[in-house]
């Protein structure tokens, strides 16, 4: 997905989807309420963000305790697809997909998957997506007896109708997995309460998915790791995930910065490898290091990690990752990998990974600096909130997190961002 397409779905959403909002809450206000209570059926909704299954754990965990005899469904994107199966939360069957190629096929995927949907019979839709009015929209296409999801209440915009039997508040104050958790309890009861959910999320009820490894997978990484090493035996690693992509390219810590640390980790870590990874679109950036820091044990491994599973095998037998704000920091977090993640225009006090991460952020004052109250449009101007971590900021980290001083959950080694 580009930022042009990005930012086109942004307007519908924001200009049509209102617009279809309005009409559904009408609707909606003639429905006659369901008698029959029992849950049976419950349909979960995220669409966008790649790390979202990760932190949607705990309220999946949330549900299965509630209703022991629930059947879990999820309806996601074709190219968000991979982390849900991966889970194994919900049955493969039940993960529906989205085709996102194109606007068109978006569109039909949507009619299809709707129709398919109702003949379930769900009981229960809950909306993990942050305001979005194509969630909505979809939500109300498919027959159910109850929807939920997160509500303005009296804040201005963000409108997407009234038509969500179960409403609760979103907490810009809270991590993402407590969000999700106060939803998912509300909507699992059938609150009807004013704000809901009036209450703590306590640590918990937090819980961290885990990988399990696969013999014939690790074997296959290994493979490429010696195509792309040829000396490459049992090397220690170091991951560095350098970019996350077209869509929100200001997440990205600079290039040329990135260049710094690792010839410094080079230099200072003889024994170890530095293996690059990412998608075959992120190769611009991946080749630009890599041919920057001119060194051999430095691997472009960008595009071998074909799928999630490889690259969590990658994971399994390196020794830290160094990743930007986004999807890599967040599955790495199913294996006990040391995490580094970068953050500047997010807040880690929302988004910080679930492992054993420690996040670096300057806490610049216009961060976050998209978010759920503005459907996460990235600002017009460059910042500098990335570009202010030195490299010798990320070197000192990574050398206290091998060096097992770190304090996991942290920004910057000292403030807790889940406590």
């Amino acid at each position: 997905m580009t930022m042009e397409y990005s930012r086109a779905l942004r307007l519908l959403d924001k200009y049509l989807g209102s617009c279809i909002c309005f009409l559904f809450s009408l609707v909606h206000a003639l429905r006659r309420r369901p008698q029959d209570k029992t849950i049976r059926k419950v349909l979960v909704i995220e669409l966008f963000e790649m790390g979202a299954s990760i932190m949607a754990h705990s309220s999946l965990r949330q549900i299965t305790r509630a209703l022991p005899d629930v059947e879990l469904y999820c309806l996601c994107l074709e190219s968000t697809k991979e982390p849900w199966l991966l889970l194994g939360d919900i049955p493969r069957k039940n993960v529906y997909a989205l085709d996102n190629s194109s606007l068109v096929a978006w569109a039909f995927s949507i009619l299809k998957i709707s129709r398919a949907l109702s003949k379930e019979n769900i009981d229960l839709i809950i909306d993990f997506e942050l305001f979005t009015r194509a969630s909505a929209i979809i939500a109300f296409l498919i027959r159910a007896k109850y929807r939920s999801g997160f509500y303005r209440y009296t804040m201005e915009g963000l409108y997407r109708g009234t038509f969500y039997d179960i409403k609760c508040s979103f907490n810009q104050n809270m991590h993402i997995v407590r969000n999700l958790l106060a939803l998912t309890k509300s909507a699992v009861s059938l609150s009807t309460k004013y704000h809901n959910y009036d209450g703590p999320i306590p640590r918990s009820d937090i819980t961290t998915a885990s990988y399990v490894s696969v013999k014939t997978k690790e074997a296959a990484v290994r493979e490429k790791l010696r195509d792309a090493y040829p000396g490459f035996t049992n090397q220690r690693i170091l991951i560095v995930n350098p970019t996350v992509g077209r869509v929100l390219p200001m997440r990205d810590y600079p290039k040329e910065q990135f260049v710094k640390v690792i010839q410094e980790l080079l230099v200072r870590y003889p024994e170890h490898l530095v293996v690059l990874t990412g998608t075959p679109a992120h190769g611009p950036v991946t080749e630009y290091i890599h041919q920057s820091v001119n060194d051999p044990r430095c691997i472009n491994f960008r595009g071998q990690t074909v799928t999630i599973a490889e690259f969590l095998e990658l994971c399994l037998i390196a020794d830290l990752l160094i990743s930007n704000d986004s999807g890599p920091a967040h599955f790495a977090s199913m294996t006990p990998l040391k995490i580094l993640a970068l953050y500047g225009p997010e807040s880690p006090h929302m988004y910080g990974p679930l492992g054993n991460a420690v996040c670096l952020y300057k806490f610049f004052h216009s961060s976050p600096m998209y978010h759920a109250y503005d459907h996460k449009n990235p600002p017009e101007n460059e910042t500098d909130s990335m570009r202010v971590i030195t490299p010798d900021d990320v070197v000192n980290m990574v050398e206290t997190l091998l060096k097992g001083k770190a304090t996991y959950l942290t920004i910057n080694n000292e403030l807790p961002y889940l406590p």
